[in-house]
């Protein structure tokens, strides 16, 4: 009676939080912190692993990888732009701004016109998982994974294709 009284216990907390209780919990305008970028590649015995720093600010966020390579991509609402020497160059125009954007901060509303949400409750926190709707994503990606707490933690990209992208975020503030 106790297992089934556990099972139950843990399966109603999956459930127990809603788009509106993260809402009201999460910080994603006017943060700074550092990521780790973890690439799964099929076909490669080895994950390659990318370092930095990130600031996000009311629509832009600045992305700067500091190692293997030290580069600099600024994703805002007028598009994707990489620093080179003192300048800013536009880049990927094939690029859904908008979209990348929309899960870093979480905009749940933008979200759900483009993907089907599933929230979980965490035993640290919450995970929202994003399965495409349209066939263009549907080409692209399997799903989307968010976890978070009090910020965005981690989001985890897989491709269709088997590849798959791994941010984490921490030393946020």
């Amino acid at each position: 009676m106790k297992i089934l009284l556990a099972i139950l216990t843990t399966t109603i907390s999956l459930f127990a939080i809603s788009s509106e209780d993260i809402r009201a919990n999460i910080k994603t305008q006017n943060i700074d912190g550092n990521f780790t970028q973890t690439k799964i590649l099929v076909g490669f015995p080895n994950a390659f692993k990318s370092y930095g720093n990130f600031s996000l600010k009311e629509s832009e966020l600045i992305w700067h990888t500091l190692k293997p390579i030290n580069a600099k991509v600024i994703i805002g609402e007028d598009g994707i732009f990489e620093q080179r020497g003192e300048g800013l160059v536009k880049i990927g125009q094939n690029f859904d701004k908008k979209l990348f954007l929309s899960i870093v901060k979480l905009d749940l509303d933008e979200l759900k016109k483009e993907f089907d949400i599933q929230i979980l409750s965490l035993q640290n926190g919450w995970k929202i998982d994003l399965k495409p709707k349209n066939i263009l994503f549907r080409q692209i990606f399997s799903y989307i994974s968010v976890f978070g707490d009090k910020f965005v933690e981690k989001i985890e990209l897989a491709e269709v294709s088997g590849d798959k992208t791994i941010n984490e975020f921490y030393d946020i503030r």
